[in-house]
C-alpha cells in the first residue's frame, strides 16, 4: 500500500504540495483507492481517498496502528559538513537506520559551503526516506552548528561517541544498552583537526576506530549509525 505524509483536520486527513503531486500525477491514485498516513507521529493511519480537488486529497481514516519503525532511542548524528551528494545520502540513510536528529556542522577542515545543503531538500530526502523504510516520525535536521556549540550539547547525552580515523583503537565505551541519548560525531571529507579532536575528547567524548582503512565521510556515517543503532537496540 502506497504511503504519504499528511495533515490532520476535523477528523479528516488531508494530502497536499509534493505529496499530493505525486499521489495524483506520478502514481495516478483517486477516489476509492486505499493508502497509509503519516502525521510525524508515532501511529500509522490507513486511509481512504474520499475526494480530490485541484489541489489536495481528503481522505477517511479505517484504521490505526502504533508504528513498529521508529526510533526506540534518542540518536543524534553531529555531522561536519559535506558535499551536497555525500551530505543528502547521509541523510538519507540516517533516516533508515533510526536516527532521530542530524546536526550538521563546521569544522576547520570542512571544503563544502554551508549553503550547498538547502534544508528544505534535505527535508524532503527525509520524508522520502521515511516512507520507504515505513518509520512515521520524520528525522529533525537542525540548523548548522559550530564546534563549540556541539560540545556544548554534549551535556545532554549519556554516552557520545566521536569517529576518529586516525587513533590505532578506540577506548571502551560506557554501555549503550540502557542509554536513552546517544550522540554520534562524524567529520567531513577532511576529517578533523588535532586540536579538535583534542576537545571532543577533554569535553568526555569516547574515541572509536573504525580500523585500519581510512573511510569516506558519508561510509563512515552509515558505519557509526549502523553500530550504534544495533547495539543500542535501537
Amino acid at each position: 500500500m502506497r504511503r504519504f505524509f499528511g495533515n490532520l483536520k476535523d477528523g479528516q486527513i488531508f494530502i497536499e504540495g509534493e505529496e499530493f503531486n505525486h499521489l495524483k500525477n506520478v502514481l495516478r491514485l483517486g477516489v476509492g483507492e486505499e493508502i497509509l498516513v503519516s502525521l510525524n507521529d508515532e501511529t500509522e493511519y490507513a486511509c481512504e481517498i474520499v475526494d480530490m480537488t485541484k489541489k489536495l486529497a481528503v481522505c477517511k481514516i479505517n484504521g490505526t496502528r502504533v508504528c513498529e519503525a521508529n526510533p526506540t532511542k534518542n540518536i543524534v548524528l553531529f555531522q561536519a559538513i559535506t558535499k551536497r551528494e555525500k551530505f543528502e545520502f547521509i541523510v538519507q540513510k540516517a533516516t533508515e537506520l533510526g536516527i532521530s536528529k542530524v546536526v550538521p556542522f563546521v569544522s576547520e577542515h570542512v571544503i563544502a559551503k554551508v549553503t550547498e545543503n538547502k534544508m528544505e531538500r534535505l527535508a524532503t530526502i527525509a520524508q522520502n526516506a521515511c516512507k520507504q523504510c515505513e518509520r512515521t516520525i520524520m528525522p529533525v535536521i537542525e540548523d548548522c552548528k559550530t564546534v563549540d556549540q556541539v560540545i556544548e550539547a554534549f551535556k545532554n547525552f549519556d554516552v557520545v561517541l566521536f569517529a576518529n580515523e586516525r587513533a590505532d583503537k578506540g577506548d571502551k565505551p560506557k554501555s549503550i544498552v540502557k542509554a536513552k541519548n546517544i550522540a554520534i560525531i562524524v567529520g567531513s571529507e577532511g576529517g578533523f583537526s588535532a586540536k579538535e579532536k583534542d576537545k571532543f575528547t577533554n569535553a568526555g567524548a569516547t574515541t572509536v576506530s573504525l580500523g585500519k582503512r581510512i573511510l569516506r565521510a558519508e561510509t563512515a556515517s552509515v558505519a557509526m549509525m549502523s553500530l550504534v543503532s544495533i547495539l543500542s537496540g535501537n
